[in-house]
Parts: C-alpha cells; structure tokens; sequence
C-alpha cells in the first residue's frame, strides 16, 4: 500500500476512534433522556445538570476524598440516581397532570437553579478529575488512545446492553414499558406508576452522571458544561428518535463519529455546527428519527 494512502488511513481511523469515544458518551445522557421522555412523557431540560454533578461529584471523591477512580464512578452514579428521586419528588411528580408546557418550564427552572447553584457551591473555576487513565495510552495498531477513553466505549457499551435486556427481561422493565405504552391501563392492572416515575427518572439521572463521571477527565469541568451535554443529548434523541434506546444509541455513534470526521478534515470550529446541520436535516426529511420504525413509542 502506497505509504500516502495508509498514512490517510491511520488518521481516518484515529478520528473515527475518537468519535466513537466522544459518541458513547453522548449515548449514555440521550438514553436517559428517551427513557424520561418514553415513561413520564416529560422533556427534561435539567438533565444536562444530573451530567454535570456527576462530574463534580467524582471529582470532589477522587480529588479530596482520595478513593480510586472506578469507585467513585459507582458512586457519583448512586448518588446522583438519588438526588434524581428528590428532583422527581418535588419538581415533577405535583406537575404529573398539568400541560406538558407547564413541565417543561419547570424543568428549565431546575437547569438554572442546579447551574447556579453548581455555580455557587463549587466556584467558576475549572476543575480537572483526575484519573491515572487520561495519561496513560492503548496502541491498537497504528491508532493510539487513551485509555480513558477506551473506558469511556466499554463502560458505556456494557450499561447499554444492560439496559436493554433491563427493560426487555425482568419485571421491571416490563412495568416501564407498560407505563410508557398506556399509563391508565397499566394503573388498572395493578403497577405503582408513580414508583415506576421516580425508578425511571433515578435510573435516567444515573446514566447521566456515570457519563460525566466518564467523560469528565477529558474535559475541563465547569458548572455550566451541563448545557452542552443536553444540547448533545436532545440531538441525538431526534436523530434516533424520542423513545427508542436503539435510535439513541446508533445516533450517539453517529454525532460522535461526523463531529471528530469534521473537526479533523475541515475545522474545529466546524465541529459543533456539525449537530445542528443534522438535526434540521433529519426535522425536515424524517422528523421521527433516522432509527424509528414509526411515530409510535417505543
């Protein structure tokens, strides 16, 4: 092979790396959006936030505290999964029979009390998590990674799969699934929808931190970075469709492999308009998402 062509190669396969790496992590906050929104029906603007205390919170264990990265992922995932109960209790659940206009304003309220309050609790200075995985790197190849990021694809991949088979298998799952499909039919049968609310918005908060907690050591942290993880994740929800954890995770895949193409190939400043131009074009050819089988839940 001409030695052109295969350095073209190695630089081809070293962004579509970091793609992958970049789209597991908006996989994991788009599944916890699709869940919300499939369960509770709620379009939650807070969830960028759920993202950013996950960060905050492993970086103040694995800084401060002194525990091992890995646990503190496990931890931050809990914790955050709790504080997601009490938003559910207080901001969501006396809103459950209101407009769906009235919901979404009180979601947006919770962005800005969280980021603020973020803002106030930790300071506006950067922070960086540290984790011995950001330094150290994998040679796969003539592609290099870090292994923080090879974490980042089989964390992520693992907690997809288990989802999936969490929702199809057990009992559970298939209480969600009711819920989400006719919440009146599945209350007459006999299942707590008010639980399955706050198991589902735990469980999606969870996802959200254990992304940040994931994706935190690649970035510097900031109480704002929460914005830009739901803009990343509603994209990739349209893009696969709202309620499909499928959709969610092929789109995630796909943001994260066209931003690192384009930010390689054409401009780093390109990168994030990268979204948008794929999010208007999937709104006017195939607004239920490029991976929906139809405008149905799923």
């Amino acid at each position: 092979m001409d030695s052109d062509v295969f350095a073209q190669l190695v630089v081809f396969t070293q962004q579509v790396a970091n793609g992958l790496a970049n789209g597991m992590g908006y996989v994991l906050i788009a599944v916890g959006l699709t869940l919300v929104f499939g369960v509770l029906r709620i379009v939650n603007f807070a969830h960028g936030e759920f993202y950013m205390l996950g960060a905050y919170f492993t970086y103040y264990v694995t800084a401060l505290a002194g525990i091992d990265y890995l646990g503190a992922l496990v931890l931050a995932t809990l914790a955050v999964a709790a504080i997601g109960i009490v938003a559910n209790q207080f901001f969501f659940r006396p809103l459950r029979k209101e407009h769906e206009f009235t919901i979404l304003l009180s979601s947006l309220g919770l962005a800005l009390l969280m980021a603020n309050g973020a803002e106030y609790v930790f300071g506006a200075d950067p922070k960086y998590v540290p984790t011995r995985y950001a330094d150290e790197t994998l040679e796969i190849g003539p592609v290099v990674v870090t292994q923080q990021r090879v974490l980042v694809i089989a964390v992520a991949f693992a907690m997809i799969a288990a989802t999936y088979w969490f929702i199809r298998h057990t009992r559970m799952g298939k209480m969600m699934q009711a819920t989400a499909q006719n919440p009146e039919g599945a209350q007459l049968t006999g299942i707590n929808t008010g639980f399955v609310h706050a198991y589902t918005f735990a469980f999606a908060c969870g996802l959200a931190a254990l992304s940040g907690a994931l994706v935190g050591p690649t970035a510097m942290l900031t109480h704002t970075v929460g914005d830009w993880a739901v803009l990343k994740g509603f994209i990739v929800v349209v893009m696969g469709g709202l309620g499909s954890v499928t959709g969610a995770l092929f789109g995630g895949i796909l943001l994260g492999v066209a931003e690192s193409l384009g930010g390689g190939y054409v401009s780093l400043g390109f990168k994030d308009a990268i979204g948008y131009a794929i999010i208007i074009l999937v709104l006017l050819w195939r607004p239920q998402g490029l991976f929906s089988a139809g405008s149905g839940r799923r």
